[in-house]
């Protein structure tokens, strides 16, 4: 692997933040085959066969962009070492039923995944599904950052050397399984000890546990969008949200919760018709001057 990455950074113009997460990506490669019970230990990227590629494919909840990213970066290390597997298109694909659009959950599933989750998954939801965060901001979430007597969290936001830090109000629910789970940790450790893959596996089993339907799937952003939508139907301004979500702007919380586009037309057709119908005209008919 380490050839290939001085190779790729030889051959064309990427950072080095790309080349760590390419790196990262591939190293990870050989645990996630045993945790999908890839047939066999893997001895080199001219090794790999389809069908391990297919298990991983369609065995983990994989958020697109992630999977876009890791398979990227394993299609380019296998195309580097003369892998014909590499130029099989089909392989690569997403899998059957892969979300391509973004993705909200309805007021009765978020509160259904919530009441049915446990443990790590259900401290895991209420922070992203009531409370907005992120999965890195839960995932650096320690218990010094939970500040029961003012009822607030300290969130860092994202970026690879340490985002922004915010401070906003919990969730009641939050609060409570909070106070519970942290009784016992120490403050600087982390409230859930996960790496960025088993906190989706821990998601998808409380997804599971949680019977939304056939196929239903949810990733972290569908569960913070969700929060969005959701807060801002129930009465809260755009502004609050725009904060409580750590959005750099009101318009990126607008487009991050659905309020373009279909739901813009939506509201207008809502205008057109309080105004009395098509061309604005009222019971009374057309305003003069």
């Amino acid at each position: 692997m380490a050839r290939f990455l001085t190779w790729k950074r030889a051959q064309s113009s990427v950072g080095d933040d790309w080349i760590r997460r390419m790196a990262w990506e591939l190293r990870r490669f050989p645990a996630l085959q045993r945790r999908v019970g890839g047939a066999g230990p893997v001895g080199g990227p001219r090794t790999v066969r389809a069908e391990q590629i297919a298990l991983l494919r369609t065995r983990l909840p994989w958020a697109r962009p992630t999977f876009m990213i890791h398979f990227a970066a394993l299609r380019q290390l296998l195309r580097w070492s003369g892998n014909p597997v590499a130029d099989h298109g089909p392989t690569w694909s997403l899998p059957s039923g892969a979300p391509t659009h973004r993705r909200w959950l309805s007021k009765e599933q978020l509160t259904r995944l919530y009441r049915r989750s446990e443990g790590a998954g259900r401290i895991l939801v209420g922070l992203e599904g009531l409370n907005g965060l992120r999965r890195v901001e839960v995932l650096r979430l320690r218990p010094a950052d939970v500040l029961f007597d003012e009822d607030c969290l300290l969130v860092r936001g994202k970026g690879s050397q340490g985002g922004k830090w915010r401070r906003i109000p919990m969730h009641p629910d939050v609060h409570r399984d909070l106070r519970h789970w942290v009784t016992t940790q120490r403050p600087e450790e982390r409230v859930l000890p996960l790496a960025r893959s088993s906190a989706d596996l821990v998601l998808q089993r409380a997804v599971q546990r949680a019977g939304l339907g056939p196929g239903v799937r949810v990733s972290h952003h569908d569960l913070r969008r969700s929060f969005g939508r959701l807060a801002h139907e129930a009465g809260m301004d755009l502004v609050q949200l725009k904060n409580l979500l750590g959005h750099a702007s009101v318009e990126m919380s607008v487009h991050y919760i659905g309020l373009d586009s279909e739901r813009m037309r939506e509201g207008l057709e809502r205008f057109s018709r309080y105004l009395g119908g098509p061309g604005g005209r009222t019971p009374s008919g057309p305003a003069g001057g």
